[in-house]
């Protein structure tokens, strides 16, 4: 009930908005995007994004975002992914522009399709090897494309039903992107997405984590083997996370809950988050 009570709270509040700016803007950015600066379209989008979160009372919790900030010329964004809701997030936080890559099937949903679109988003089509292979000298392309924006990846491949466990096998083909494209990457968690719409969670702010790491650059490795460092950056963001479940846990203990319905909060709703 809890959970269908959620998405009538969408519908209600952000539904009719969420029609009309699709109508009026994401369909046309879509369709013609090369008509309208790449700005003023993320602005639109990001706009739109802060919205919608806004009636989740999402709680932001952002650590070392100077390690993207300070960057000078482009990077790839590698996250972990728990949820619909983790580029909303990213979005949200990232005043300067970022765009993605996706599986194929988000640019079939009629407005996170054109969201996708209208943010020159990039899909993967792992189920064709010659387009992949396009497809990623299209992706290194715009990573070499200074005027072009910074692009997210979700190195899992797809999203970790169980955020309570490790990470899901890395993609190492990802990390080769960076080597081919001469672009540092930013390895980043995020964690607490899962439990937006959660039929579990009886937080009045939801806390979502964010935490940006070092940037690696892999173009400056002289023996570099993709199958390795995927390894080796798994490790890195198994350990960020467990650690991160613990500010989570803290959280959740300094909540004005009963003792029942804090324990239930460090159970996350994974066939429902899914």
């Amino acid at each position: 009930m809890r959970k269908i009570l959620s998405y009538l709270r969408l519908g209600l509040t952000a539904g009719v908005r969420l029609i009309y700016v699709n109508l009026r803007y994401f369909r046309p950015f879509a369709r013609h995007p090369e008509k309208y600066p790449f700005e003023y379209r993320y602005k639109i989008v990001r706009k739109t994004v802060i919205y919608v979160l806004k009636h989740y009372h999402v709680d932001y919790k952002i650590e070392g975002f100077e390690n993207f900030l300070d960057l000078h010329g482009k990077c790839l964004v590698v996250s972990n992914h728990h949820s619909d809701a983790d580029p909303l997030v990213m979005i949200a936080n990232h005043e300067k522009p970022i765009t993605f890559i996706s599986k194929q099937e988000a640019f079939d949903f009629p407005i996170i399709g054109n969201g996708l679109r209208a943010l020159e988003g990039f899909s993967l089509d792992r189920a064709n090897v010659m387009n992949q292979i396009t497809q990623i000298r299209d992706i290194v392309a715009h990573l070499k494309d200074e005027n072009k924006p910074n692009i997210v990846v979700y190195i899992e491949g797809t999203r970790n039903k169980n955020p309570e466990g490790d990470c899901l096998p890395f993609h190492a083909g990802t990390l080769k992107i960076s080597k081919m494209a001469g672009v540092p990457i930013v390895p980043m968690t995020i964690y607490g997405t899962s439990r937006i719409l959660s039929s579990k969670s009886f937080l009045k702010r939801y806390p979502v984590f964010l935490n940006y790491l070092k940037p690696i650059d892999y173009s400056k490795y002289d023996n570099f083997d993709s199958n390795t460092e995927a390894v080796k950056l798994k490790e890195l963001l198994d350990k960020t996370i467990d650690e991160t479940r613990k500010k989570d846990f803290e959280y959740v203990v300094n909540q004005r809950l009963s003792r029942r319905r804090k324990a239930l909060e460090t159970i996350i709703d994974i066939k429902k988050s899914s």
